[in-house]
């Protein structure tokens, strides 16, 4: 598998300090903040400086993440826009995968009118990635509230769009939270899966955890090890990627930060 660390778990920091700071502590790749890339691109020489910061490092980008409220977003047009620009910006920077997220809804929507939703913008979604040689990645979020909160429809969705540049994101903390199964992760083909997220959870009760609450692996209550153990049985070797929000770690010091966090990695992915 390859070891990444995705930008939202050093918050605070520019893409530049992520880039010099997973480079120090190990990681082959970074998986990008939207709005760092974005923040990053307005300087002079922009997109030179960017490649030049990653050769020099040796670190490679992984994932841009991400496009969110994908679904259920009132101007669908602006929305395939947003899909353009990003793929765009990813092309010019070496990126080659867009992570796409669902919707959150206002009220409640039946199964088959979420993934006919979901299916539809999906196909033009992967259809102007294509035109960039971009692929994308569809990462269902946990919490109750969200169009596409399980492992099994959001593999429905990215089966029925059938697109040759369209997979699955997989977050651990998503996975759990969202009460998707071994079962549900043991039926996805495995070139299906572009990216998994890892993060682990503190003991929580009477409320549902939110992703301030992500901590490091191993440090929580998830059994990460039965979910590395069904991905190691596929074969899987794409990008795992740690990915906490967890404002504690954004004080921290950005290379003792993901030093640590390749520590905590190499427990369930090497």
């Amino acid at each position: 598998m390859k070891m990444g660390f995705n930008g939202a778990t050093s918050m605070k920091y520019d893409l530049f300090s992520d880039v010099e700071s997973a480079a120090q502590a190990g990681f082959e790749y970074l998986e990008i903040s939207k709005t760092k890339l974005l923040e990053a691109l307005k300087t002079v020489n922009s997109v030179e400086s960017i490649k030049k910061a990653f050769e020099t490092n040796k670190i490679k980008p992984a994932a841009l993440n991400s496009l969110e409220q994908a679904t259920f977003f009132g101007d669908r047009t602006q929305k395939l826009e947003e899909c353009r620009l990003l793929c765009e910006k990813a092309r010019k920077v070496g990126v080659g995968t867009l992570i796409v997220v669902p919707g959150f809804l206002n009220s409640p929507e039946d199964e088959e009118s979420i993934i006919k939703e979901s299916v539809e913008v999906l196909k033009q979604m992967s259809k102007i990635a294509a035109d960039y040689g971009v692929k994308l990645a569809f990462e269902f979020l946990g919490f109750r509230n969200c169009s596409v909160n399980k492992l099994g429809i959001a593999h429905r969705i990215v089966q029925a769009v059938n697109a040759s540049n369209l997979g699955l994101v997989i977050d651990t903390f998503h996975f759990f939270v969202g009460k998707s199964t071994f079962e549900e992760l043991k039926k996805v083909p495995v070139e299906l899966i572009h990216v998994v997220h890892i993060n682990d959870v503190p003991d929580i009760s009477g409320r549902e955890p939110q992703d301030s609450d992500r901590i490091m692996p191993g440090d929580g209550v998830l059994p990460l090890d039965d979910f590395f153990s069904v991905l190691k049985t596929k074969n899987y070797d794409g990008l795992v990627s740690i990915e906490l929000f967890n404002p504690e770690y954004w004080e921290w010091d950005p290379v003792k930060l993901a030093q640590l966090a390749m520590k905590k990695m190499r427990k369930f992915v090497v």
